[in-house]
């Protein structure tokens, strides 16, 4: 480690030690955008096993996650109070300004924004002491398109490219998906975006949403 960074470790374990006792900084991710790339997908930073086991140990804990602005226009977007499923009118966009730090939950859903220049910024864990963890680390901003693995077609990446990959025609389960919705949609009401598969109820909704699509 350089020594900036050795002195920003230290400040930061201050700091952290101001706000929560438990928490001590972790791994320090430099994180690049180049520009012209599309907004990460929405995501959480740590796996939901990490999320139980912190519970597990510390009651009410949870991991948390910081972001620190090397350059100006440093932007995340937020979904405010989203823990579990993604709601888009709760999205807020924060700016950070150069020299200053976000600090959020490590549950809460979020995204990285697009950029017009490249922007470099860093991102630090913040977990309990002696617990071993798997941070989901995303250190670019990702390309605008992906491609299906079956049929090699460019799709926007995010749920447009799951569903495509989901119905794919060349996808060996793409029949029995496609024939799967028409039967499952004449059952219930509540339909997930993504891949179309419909529920009776919309807690059962949230949580296949969790479980087969979530970032």
């Amino acid at each position: 480690m350089s020594s900036s960074l050795q002195e920003l470790s230290k400040a930061l374990k201050v700091v952290v030690g101001m706000l929560h006792s438990g928490w001590e900084p972790g791994a320090f991710s430099f994180m690049r955008s180049m520009p012209g790339g599309a907004e990460q997908e929405s995501h959480q930073d740590y796996q939901e096993s990490d999320l139980v086991r912190a519970r597990e140990h510390h009651p009410g804990g949870v991991p948390a996650s910081m972001i620190f602005a090397l350059e100006p226009g440093t932007k995340l977007r937020i979904y405010v109070g989203c823990f579990t499923a993604r709601d888009d009118s709760k999205a807020r966009v924060v700016e950070i300004p150069v020299g200053f730090c976000v600090l959020f939950r490590g549950d809460l859903i979020h995204n990285g924004m697009p950029y017009t220049t490249t922007n470099y910024r860093l991102h630090c864990y913040l977990s309990y002491a002696g617990m071993k963890w798997t941070p989901d680390i995303v250190q670019d901003a990702l390309p605008q398109h992906g491609e299906c693995q079956y049929c090699g077609e460019k799709v926007e990446k995010g749920q447009a490219l799951r569903k495509h990959r989901f119905y794919c025609e060349k996808n060996p389960k793409g029949v029995e998906n496609r024939l799967k919705r028409k039967r499952e949609y004449k059952k219930g009401k509540y339909k997930c975006e993504v891949c179309d598969k419909v529920f009776k109820r919309q807690t059962s909704l949230r949580v296949h949403k969790m479980r087969e699509h979530s970032a």
